[in-house]
């Protein structure tokens, strides 16, 4: 049965899964637990195997580039942080080969070199998801508030993990 107001799920599952990778994802930077296998595994699920290294090639851009703190909730936590929509986001975009807006975005929180390395690898991410029959949602008009949000820091904060 689903839980009541859990934000996940009004999600597409490739998103759904590409959160839940994040979360994992910081999860191992803090606690003892094998991250790397577990978004492989999903991955593997998505049908694109070969998206994991993309995957993760993104992440640790984000940890090395990041000039401000990124909040990326828990496993378990049912909202979605503004931050974490902006990642999705910015999947997309990579996807949808909209790459200078999604550029602009990463531009917004990453140095320049963070910057061109995470969108290489969401763009590679995307290609692989795409060649799997997996396609993210290119976000529209919000383009505009997620890129004026993150390059002024403003928009509300998760108390969950951070990403720097």
């Amino acid at each position: 049965m689903p839980v009541p107001n859990d934000e996940r799920l009004a999600l597409p599952v490739e998103q759904q899964a590409l959160l839940w990778c994040m979360r994992v994802w910081v999860a191992g930077l803090r606690q003892p637990i094998e991250a790397g296998p577990r978004i492989q595994d999903m991955m593997t699920q998505l049908g694109a195997p070969d998206a994991a290294p993309f995957f993760e090639g993104m992440m640790f851009a984000l940890q090395h580039g990041a000039t401000r703190q990124l909040a990326v909730g828990c496993v378990c936590w049912r909202q979605v942080s503004d931050d974490e929509r902006m990642l999705l986001e910015m999947l997309g975009l990579a996807q949808a080969c909209r790459l200078f807006e999604a550029l602009l975005m990463f531009r917004g929180f990453l140095t320049p070199e963070g910057a061109r390395a995470a969108l290489h690898s969401a763009e590679q991410l995307g290609v692989s998801l795409a060649g799997a029959g997996r396609f993210l949602p290119a976000p529209e008009a919000e383009v505009r508030r997620f890129a004026f949000a993150s390059h002024t820091g403003a928009g509300p904060r998760s108390p969950s993990s951070t990403l720097h």
